[in-house]
């Protein structure tokens, strides 16, 4: 099988899924239990904890909230401030729906005012009319390090400094996709950032929402206090040790891992564009993990299908948005027109990806626009 869906899901790393078998069987205990052996379990999650501040470079004092989900701690964030009428939240409608479904529903229940953060052509967020948009109004700002459809990576740090400088806005960041992939700079102006394991190579149903000293949430989960009373529910250790399993190795392989991926997007650009004069790569500073395109003429769901029978998976939109079909909004924020809407292509790509792979995708889906250009209307 030949997987270029990364950007959805990475398969499991072997030592994770060793890892995650050992302690499914070996660590069954509630590890907020008061024997010995939910002390120890405890213990070992405060370790991974603070490992993972570690790996950001963040203090001791800041937080590391394990969620279930990136959706649940964009949720977190996004649902436990507190908002009044007059507030503003700045946001990009070509984020991830865990990010745009949860502000337009809170503008919608409560009558909070929310403005879009617009992109240039090149899919990158406009540094000016960002800085524009800001007051003292504004009380959340949403901002995606990698874009999960686009792959564009947006200067975080500079932007949430420019919000700083003229507000007290929480500024909130989703680096579901650069997370153990590419640098993250976690400066002070940020307050809080979203992670998830199977992006990584961990296993689904454990994700990790960082938290700056001082910032106070509304838990989304109330129960039993876990998680510095931030998330309230039973402590999933198995998946905790997984994830963490998962960080350690991506951490470890980032810088070859993103050598690595840096020669296959150039390849992947190259050998399409030269056979594919109608071919168009609309976005430019993308993280190598992603590439997208659009391919006019044929609808993108026709050359999914034919690249599945030779085993070989690529995807036309992200999973979370796999059921939008028509009008597309994210990729109309993302400045695609209309009608290519049913022309975009997905390769996303892994640390674990290999050139025979990269070559087996280039070679088929020559072969299949080949087969197929005569669809295309001149």
């Amino acid at each position: 099988m030949n997987y270029f869906d990364h950007a959805a899901s990475s398969p499991i790393y072997p030592e994770v899924l060793e890892e995650l078998a050992r302690a499914l069987r070996d660590d069954y205990a509630n590890p907020s239990a008061q024997h010995l052996l939910g002390h120890n379990l405890n213990e070992k999650i405060e370790e991974y904890r603070q490992d993972f501040l570690k790996s950001l470079k963040a203090s001791r004092n800041d937080s590391f909230i394990f969620t279930s989900s990136a959706t649940e701690s964009n949720n977190t964030v996004i649902q436990g401030l507190d908002f009044t009428q007059n507030d503003i939240i700045l946001y990009c409608k070509a984020d991830h729906p865990s990010v745009t479904g949860p502000i337009e529903s809170l503008a919608e229940r409560f009558k909070i005012s929310i403005k879009e953060i617009r992109l240039t052509a090149s899919g990158e967020i406009d540094h000016e009319l960002f800085l524009s948009q800001i007051n003292e109004q504004v009380k959340l700002v949403v901002l995606t390090h990698v874009n999960n459809q686009n792959g564009v990576i947006n200067d975080i740090e500079a932007l949430a400094k420019l919000v700083k400088e003229k507000s007290n806005a929480h500024v909130h960041v989703d680096a579901t996709q650069s997370f153990g992939k590419i640098d993250i700079k976690l400066q002070p102006s940020i307050d809080s950032m979203s992670f998830t394991s199977h992006k990584i190579g961990g296993p689904k149903g454990v994700a990790g929402l960082f938290l700056k000293n001082g910032q106070k949430l509304r838990p989304l989960l109330i129960g039993g206090g876990q998680e510095n009373g931030q998330r309230s529910s039973t402590s999933a250790y198995p998946l905790i040790a997984g994830f963490y399993q998962a960080m350690k190795i991506s951490i470890a392989h980032q810088k070859s891992s993103l050598e690595k991926a840096d020669l296959f997007s150039a390849l992947i650009k190259s050998k399409l564009s030269t056979a594919i004069p109608e071919i168009n790569f609309p976005f430019t500073s993308t993280s190598p993990f992603i590439t997208s395109f659009i391919l006019p003429g044929i609808s993108s769901d026709i050359i999914v299908r034919h690249l599945e029978m030779k085993n070989i998976f690529i995807s036309s939109t992200s999973a979370c948005s796999s059921k939008v079909s028509g009008f597309n909004p994210t990729l109309f924020a993302m400045n695609i027109p209309e009608r290519f809407h049913k022309n975009f292509l997905r390769i996303s790509i892994g640390p674990i990806t290999t050139e025979s792979e990269v070559e087996n995708l280039l070679r088929d889906f020559l072969v299949i626009w080949n087969e197929l250009k005569h669809m295309i209307k001149r």
